[in-house]
């Protein structure tokens, strides 16, 4: 007994010493990973999260809410996003794309979060909702000169109205029972062919409009505002496939940055004549 106790007591300790050196070999790695720039545990971080799939962070062209400026991202919506990236300790690249693929991307089972979005009673149901991060204000716009509307249902009567198809101003009007829509892919398409006189009237959004026409090459006097007709908060609309837990995590964030006053400093400096939403 005690020969065969002898024996067996290397054994033991070989393979102790085993684990051992495997677990500080793992503690080195994640050192590794925490310390070296190259190593995206941020990234893991956030898979893990989500249950494997990583987030997905959506948005458009549309200045100075969400833009890119010399290829990086920029804008209001931009800067509270990186915010609340940073108070979670990940980082996130942002895809942007045109927003019809954006919106619909932002529909489906995997994680996804899509900004800036309005939050309408037509998209209710379709997203989770973190903010509110922006007001948007929708109004009718006309090639300069043109008379004002007078009441909104003037609007309907017009041979064509322009809209970007998937924005909150299309649904809006379509779900108003607007049998006259004319839609375009983004807004700059939507400007030029205002002017060109494709259509009267083009329903966008005021705090957009002058980054759109920047973009489109087009003098700032050349087409008019004539009604607004609309205001509608702006979130981050976050898929149906994203776990409750982050989005929980993303509002709680939010909400921080409201308390601490960060949120506002961050929209007084993209927005100044602006009132930032509760």
């Amino acid at each position: 007994m005690p020969a065969r106790g002898l024996r067996a007591a290397p054994i033991i300790a070989a393979e102790t010493l085993e684990v051992t050196v495997r677990r500080r070999q793992l503690g080195l790695l994640g050192l590794a990973c925490m310390m070296e720039p190259g190593i995206a545990a941020p990234a893991a971080s956030a898979a893990s999260d989500t249950g494997g799939a990583p987030l997905r962070l959506l948005s458009e062209e549309f200045p100075p809410i969400n833009f890119t400026e010399d290829g990086r991202p920029s804008g209001l919506a931009v800067e509270v996003v990186q915010n609340v990236l940073r108070r979670l300790g990940q980082s996130l690249p942002i895809e942007f794309l045109p927003w019809a693929r954006a919106y619909r991307d932002a529909q489906g089972s995997q994680p996804v979060a899509l900004f800036s979005a309005a939050r309408i009673p037509e998209r209710e149901k379709l997203f989770q909702w973190v903010g509110p991060i922006v007001t948007f204000y929708s109004s009718f716009y006309g090639r300069a000169g043109a008379s004002r509307l007078r009441r909104f249902d003037d609007a309907r009567h017009a041979d064509d109205v322009l809209v970007v198809r998937d924005w909150y101003t299309a649904q809006q009007l379509a779900s108003q029972g607007f049998q006259n829509l004319r839609y375009v892919s983004d807004p700059v398409q939507g400007v030029r062919m205002l002017l060109a006189g494709r259509a009267p009237l083009f329903a966008s959004e005021r705090i957009s409009m002058p980054g759109t026409l920047a973009s489109a090459g087009i003098e700032a006097g050349a087409i008019e505002e004539v009604y607004t007709y609309a205001s509608s908060d702006g979130y981050i609309a976050f898929s149906p496939g994203t776990p409750r837990r982050i989005v929980a995590n993303w509002q709680r964030e939010v909400d921080a940055m409201k308390r601490d006053g960060s949120f506002q400093a961050i929209y007084k400096r993209w927005l100044p004549q602006d009132s930032p939403p509760r």
